[in-house]
Order: structure tokens, then sequence, then C-alpha cells
């Protein structure tokens, strides 16, 4: 008995995220963290949404879609920098150690994804994907961006960006 437990144990084990998966009409949801030294390019106000198929994420095809958006002010329409965004594999990284990559406890796994932006004419970014031990899943939203130029900053569709998104399961999904 206590060797079949050790066994169903392990085939359970770390590596099954089904856990993870969205169902239809549920979305992983959550901000952008407030503090200044954790969020550059993006506004305060940027929410996320995650749906996702953990049991796609070693293979070929995209195991779902970020979703960004930040609520029109007096001075400004509302943004989605991501609007159901692929989060598309970089075949060549599952053949080298950053496919595996671990920073940080409570991660169970980290995956890289590329993510194309709304507006055609903005750069690539950089999306990791960290399932937390504790349900929630956490997203690192990265770009370089454009060299600035003295006396001219690029455009908002090649600005730098970096922020992190902590997300939460929702039955009922983002509301946006």
């Amino acid at each position: 008995m206590l060797l079949a437990s050790a066994l169903l144990a392990g085939a359970t084990g770390c590596d099954d995220l089904s856990r993870f998966s969205t169902k239809p009409g549920q979305a992983y949801c959550g901000a952008v963290t407030l503090g200044s030294a954790f969020r550059t390019g993006l506004s305060p106000r940027v929410q996320m949404r995650l749906e996702i198929d953990a049991s796609a994420l070693d293979g070929p095809d995209s195991p779902g879609t970020l979703t960004t958006y930040e609520a029109a002010t007096q001075d400004q329409p509302e943004r989605r920098l991501l609007d159901g965004a692929e989060l598309r594999t970089i075949a060549p990284i599952a053949h080298d150690a950053l496919s595996r990559l671990q920073f940080g406890e409570g991660r169970e796994r980290n995956a890289l994804f590329a993510v194309n932006p709304a507006d055609p004419a903005g750069e690539g970014l950089l999306a990791i994907v960290s399932f937390q031990s504790d349900e929630a899943i956490e997203v690192r939203l990265l770009r370089p961006g454009a060299p600035v130029v003295e006396g001219a900053a690029p455009g908002i569709e090649r600005r730098q960006i970096f922020g992190i998104f902590r997300l939460t399961k929702r039955k009922e999904g983002c509301g946006f």
C-alpha cells in the first residue's frame, strides 16, 4: 500500500500543472505591482487577464492568451497593450537551460513566451509565466525598448516595459 501511494505521488508530482488550466469563462486576473521599482512603462492602473491550457505548455501550439486593460481617464481613452495575445513558444528555448528557469521560492514552474502587442507597429514582448505553489500565477512582462535618443523618447509602441502581475483564478472572468 505504501509503495502504491509513493508511485501515485510520483506520477502526479510537481510537473502536473493541469489544475492551473482555465475552463471557458474562467481566467486568471490581477493588476500590475504598484511599486515603481517593479514597474516601468506601465500605468499603475493596468490589469491583466490570462487564459491558459497548462497541458499545452510543452507543445508547439500556444497554451493561452494574455490581455491587458487600462481604464479610460479624463485625459486618455482606455488602452490595451495586449489584446488576446497568444503566448508563443520560442522553439530554441526548449533545448536550453532557460526552459527550466528557476528563481525564488514557491514557484513550481516558470515558462518563457513571446507575445505580440495589440498595436502592429509595437515591438514584441517577453512574458515569463510562473506557476505558484499557492495556486496563483505570476506574469512578468518585459520589453527592452528602443534606445532613448537625446531630446526624444521612443513612442509608446516602442518604450521600455517591465511589470509584474500577480493573478488569481476567477470563475467569472475579469470583467474586461
